[in-house]
């Protein structure tokens, strides 16, 4: 048995019988980091409350450490759970917010709970803050503050609902690798909701992404980017070009070329290849080439959309070689950044690769074909 078992939880909206949670089933094992990521109202607060005990659910179970908590109050579980906003006691200082749980309850006393609340305040590297107030601290230190109070009633699980989303995007990369430190360290089991792909993937062991009341798929943060599922994933996580295509055994075909993929599990299918933007690699001897018919210049990369073969493409590039519309751009590209999937439901929205209807324009078809007899 896993450390923590979701299964098959329901959830409507109450009076609207708008599903908000749909037969989800998650299992983390103990001293994992599982980082719930999706959009707004796809449903991952509403998944951790129920985890916490703060909303019940219609339908399922949550098992922790092999003991059920579908009939256990909030107070009861062996949960801590920190909010968007701290939350701390205006009245009390750093130390006394810390360890006010333990203190209030009476589990630790005197020197013994000093002792434990120093060491939550080394942990998130406090303790030369520790006689401030609140209204003494920035936002970064006072949800450290509010991480240290979660830590020290030492949870089974920590439930951490976008923590840092108020906060600067400097701060937001430093805690939450200290965020990640501070786990792994104690080895703290965590469950972190976010909307942010960077901060998933810079936090999580695994990530579940979640989308309308669903888990679509739960994985280590690198199979997104080489193995998405899904149509719905690859485009979640990048993958801007969708080509509609064949594949038959291990090689896959489209209008744009044919790719053998040795990774692929090898059926006869239609699909949808997804390609991701920095599949492609410049190259003045590329195989593909293309007219670049819109630029953006990002800082270390750029972006570009261009006419390939009559295939409208969406790349990104370094900076080293910059190109103008107009320009042509040669490239290669990386096979394990292009993965078929299964075509999307009719009900998801699809954005496809562009083709031009009838084929390459002669004018592009002259530029294409002068580049490549030099």
């Amino acid at each position: 048995m896993s450390f923590l078992e979701i299964k098959n939880i329901e959830k409507t909206y109450d009076g609207s019988g708008i599903p908000c949670l749909e037969g989800l089933d998650l299992e983390m094992e103990k001293g994992e980091i599982m980082v719930i990521l999706g959009p707004s109202g796809c449903g991952k607060s509403t998944l951790l409350r129920i985890i916490a005990g703060l909303d019940s659910q219609d339908a399922g179970t949550v098992t922790l450490d092999g003991e059920r908590m579908d009939s256990m109050s909030p107070e009861k579980r062996p949960v801590s759970m920190v909010f968007q906003k701290a939350y701390l006691f205006p009245n009390m200082d750093v130390r006394r917010n810390v360890n006010y749980a333990p203190r209030i309850n009476g589990v630790l006393k005197g020197k013994e709970l000093d002792a434990e609340t120093d060491r939550m305040l080394d942990l998130v590297d406090l303790r030369y803050l520790a006689e401030r107030y609140p209204r003494q601290l920035s936002g970064g230190q006072e949800q450290r503050v509010s991480l240290a109070r979660a830590l020290i009633t030492r949870p089974k699980l920590l439930l951490l609902d976008e923590p840092f989303s108020a906060l600067d995007a400097e701060l937001r990369i430093s805690l939450r690798n200290n965020l990640r430190a501070i786990c792994k360290e104690i080895g703290q089991t965590v469950i972190f909701v976010t909307h942010d792909q960077q901060e998933a993937v810079a936090i999580a062991d695994r990530i579940a992404l979640m989308s309308n009341g669903r888990i679509l798929q739960c994985s280590e943060p690198n199979e997104f980017y080489h193995r998405p599922n899904s149509y719905e994933t690859a485009i979640f996580f990048g993958w801007k070009n969708a080509m509609p295509g064949t594949q038959r055994g291990r090689t896959v075909c489209t209008r744009l070329a044919e790719f053998d993929l040795d990774t692929i599990e090898p059926q006869d299918r239609d699909i949808m290849l997804m390609m991701h933007p920095q599949a492609a690699m410049c190259t003045p001897r590329g195989m593909f080439a293309g007219l670049v018919l819109e630029a953006s210049y990002l800082g270390t990369i750029s972006t570009y959309r261009v006419d390939c073969e009559g295939v409208i493409l969406n790349i990104q590039v370094s900076c080293r070689n910059m190109h103008a519309v107009g320009d042509i751009i040669r490239f290669n590209i990386d096979s394990s950044m292009v993965w078929p999937v299964d075509p999307p439901k009719e009900n998801v929205r699809v954005d496809k690769v562009e083709h031009r209807r009838n084929g390459v324009s002669a004018r592009i078809r002259s530029v294409i074909d002068k580049v490549r007899r030099r």
